[in-house]
């Protein structure tokens, strides 16, 4: 491999390194708890977040694919950064649901962007490699800033007067991740329109969301994708609470009080799992050995039934409870990578930004629709939400197996 290939995909990996270096995430819901928001409210706020990456998640892919994609990374940055200073100034709920529009605007011009660029650059240069080897090395790294920027928070979150400084810190990271956006070269831009025209837009967007449900793999694949990736957002903010409740049992830091064990535990908790998750994307392409990537990813929601079935009967178990939690990563970082492949692989290379948007956005509106009914669900019932989903992912299950002339399609759910 070329020395200049080797360190732009050096570079796409420091990307996704730096871009997780979201120092506040593991401290999100404890946050709002803190300032005065309950269960059903942040469900809002979540939603809040789904409807807006919805509505703009398909014009983001169309202004990737014709107006460039560096570009877009830019306006991304710009957008992340206004949510984190308003994040930090954010006292009421409107104001907070306010940040969390700049937030989403942010992920919907970010999200399927960089994997198309990737896929781009591969086919540019010829690279044998499989996509879901080298997609998984850069979303390794992801994993990694992830588990740093929760290592990190520890010290932060003691150190600093407010959790609400943690949207700060974060904002060096995004503003250097921005600067290394600019390095890359203007091939990977692949502007295709001068001029931004109202009408060629939504002419795009339409074809786009017709090209999706027109060609039956790509359907199914995004559907595949989407749809598991809705299910693991809108379940894992709510196993956060259940950890929490055991914090008080465990105080094994002498100089720390209660309030401080919890940032710490947090802390602590998040890091293992994204160091486990990093281990478990780099090491996606390895389930391709073990058969059809179709009876793979299906057999992932049967395991993820099975496991918030045994969480919904544990809740008093932070053993139980904490090790299901990491197996839900290990899960999703398995499969990320594998449907990032198939949705490459049978979508047209000038399609592929769209399409991978599409699939975000999907998820968006299941999860905005989804995310209040939990939030409320949980507030009454912990156990009921987690036996429900249970039992929804094992009819999902079983439907994909059931499924008739899957042997002979490789992507069909």
């Amino acid at each position: 491999m070329e020395k200049n290939v080797r360190l732009q995909i050096t570079k796409f990996s420091l990307y996704g390194l730096l871009k997780n270096l979201r120092f506040f995430e593991p401290f999100m819901l404890v946050y709002f708890l803190s300032s005065g928001l309950n269960l059903f409210q942040v469900g809002l706020l979540f939603s809040i977040r789904e409807i807006i990456i919805y509505i703009f998640e398909i014009p983001s892919g169309v202004i990737a694919d014709r107006y460039g994609k560096k570009t877009e990374l830019i306006i991304c940055f710009l957008f992340y950064i206004a949510s984190f200073i308003l994040f930090f100034f954010a006292y009421n709920f409107l104001l907070f649901a306010s940040a969390m529009g700049l937030f989403a605007l942010g992920e919907a011009f970010r999200s399927g962007t960089h994997k198309a660029m990737i896929m781009s650059y591969m086919d540019k240069h010829d690279i044998k490699s499989s996509k879901t080897k080298i997609y998984g090395l850069t979303r390794s790294y992801s994993l990694i800033g992830s588990m740093i920027a929760s290592l990190v928070s520890i010290v932060l979150v003691l150190w600093l007067p407010d959790i609400k400084y943690l949207f700060l810190a974060a904002i060096i990271p995004y503003v250097i991740d921005l600067l290394m956006v600019l390095t890359y070269p203007n091939e990977l831009n692949e502007r295709r329109d001068a001029t931004f025209d109202m009408k060629s837009f939504l002419k795009n967007n339409y074809l786009s969301i017709i090209y999706v449900f027109k060609h039956k793999k790509v359907r199914n694949a995004v559907f595949n994708s989407s749809s598991y990736q809705a299910f693991f957002k809108a379940i894992k903010d709510y196993i956060q609470p259940i950890l929490l409740t055991f914090t008080a049992t465990y105080l094994i830091f002498n100089n720390f009080n209660e309030s401080e064990h919890q940032k710490i535990y947090i802390g602590i908790m998040y890091a293992f799992i994204y160091l486990v998750s990093a281990f478990s994307s780099r090491q996606a392409h390895q389930l391709q050995k073990l058969g059809s990537e179709r009876k793979i990813v299906s057999w992932m929601w049967l395991l993820t039934g099975i496991g918030l079935f045994i969480i919904s009967f544990t809740l008093s178990s932070i053993f139980v409870v904490s090790a299901m939690f990491l197996i839900f990563y290990v899960i999703m970082n398995l499969r990320k990578p594998i449907m990032v492949d198939i949705i490459g692989e049978v979508t047209d290379d000038d399609k592929r930004a769209t399409v991978l948007s599409v699939e975000a956005q999907t998820a968006s509106l299941m999860i905005a629709i989804a995310a209040p009914i939990i939030g409320y669900i949980a507030e009454i019932s912990m156990s009921s939400l987690f036996i429900g989903l249970s039992i929804l992912m094992f009819l999902i299950f079983i439907g994909s197996i059931m499924r008739k002339g899957e042997k002979n399609e490789r992507i069909s759910i």
